[in-house]
């Protein structure tokens, strides 16, 4: 694999930083308004009266709500590493 060298390089990697900023800044803007206390927990009640005591829908939708930034914090760590151990299981050719 070659790396891209010159302007385009450059401009390639600008772009991308700026797109990772803007990603990380609309993310940080949008979870600023749910701060606060946390919401109590609330279970999917079934047509038959049963309850969903798993909770996944409102485990979901907090992590998607209110607990944005932790989420896109970790998805980076996690890519970096998986970027990083196929980097490092590569052969040397």
């Amino acid at each position: 694999m070659e790396q891209i060298s010159g302007d385009i390089g450059k401009i390639l990697n600008l772009v991308v930083m700026l797109l990772l900023i803007a990603t990380l800044v609309f993310a940080i803007t949008s979870s600023v308004v749910h701060l606060g206390s946390p919401s109590s927990l609330e279970y999917l009640e079934w047509e038959d009266g049963t309850k969903d005591v798993s909770g996944i829908e409102h485990i979901g939708s907090l992590v998607f709500s209110e607990y944005v930034v932790p989420f896109e914090i970790m998805s980076l760590i996690l890519l970096a590493a998986l970027i990083s151990g196929v980097y490092m299981a590569k052969k040397e050719v």
